[in-house]
């Protein structure tokens, strides 16, 4: 994975940017809603190891990366609800034209893909390109705040905004092994 776009920085200041950044995201009311209330070291940890494996100097196959990612997906994103309930999505599918602008009510639904199973949790939650933007502007203070040389920087806001489309849904699954759906269905 290793190449000119991924930044080269030790373990250690990534897992600082990791526990500065993700704590500054709970704490930011513009995105801390997408995030289940687990302890902040069982969401960070894979996001660290999932960050290693991307960062580091040895290739790892994409089935491990859609592994790492997975993991992270779940512990961050996946909600626990024990108790039954009686409203489901789709009791709320109308409200679907409003988040895709159309209002006219076509009969072609968002195309979603999934980098790995665990990302339908967070798609789930429909975020946008703003809050993405939110997370960016969040990296950007968090690497300030640690006094990250700004060349450094630079290259990891590079590459996290490589991610965006994956992240949206708008990109191409980590690892498709057939097994595993790549498409997000939001309804039914």
């Amino acid at each position: 994975m290793n190449d000119k776009l991924t930044p080269k920085i030790d373990e250690n200041l990534a897992s600082k940017i990791v526990d500065v950044f993700y704590a500054s995201m709970l704490d930011d009311y513009r995105v801390n809603r997408y995030f289940y209330s687990r302890p902040i070291q069982e969401q960070t940890e894979p996001l660290k190891q999932l960050l290693h494996a991307l960062l580091g100097e040895e290739p790892v196959e994409p089935k491990k990366l859609s592994e790492l990612a997975d993991a992270y997906f779940a512990a961050a994103f996946a909600r626990g609800n024990a108790k039954p309930s009686l409203v489901n999505n789709r009791d709320f599918a109308f409200l679907e034209m409003f988040v895709t602008g159309d209002i006219v009510g076509s009969d072609e639904k968002p195309h979603l893909t999934l980098l790995c199973p665990g990302h339908s949790h967070f798609l789930r939650l429909q975020p946008i390109d703003d809050n993405y933007d939110v997370v960016l502007e969040i990296l950007q203070n968090s690497l300030e705040q640690l006094n990250v040389p700004q060349e450094t920087a630079a290259e990891i806001l590079a590459f996290a905004a490589t991610g965006r489309d994956g992240i949206l849904g708008r990109g191409c699954a980590i690892y498709d092994d057939g097994d595993n759906s790549i498409e997000f269905r939001t309804h039914g």
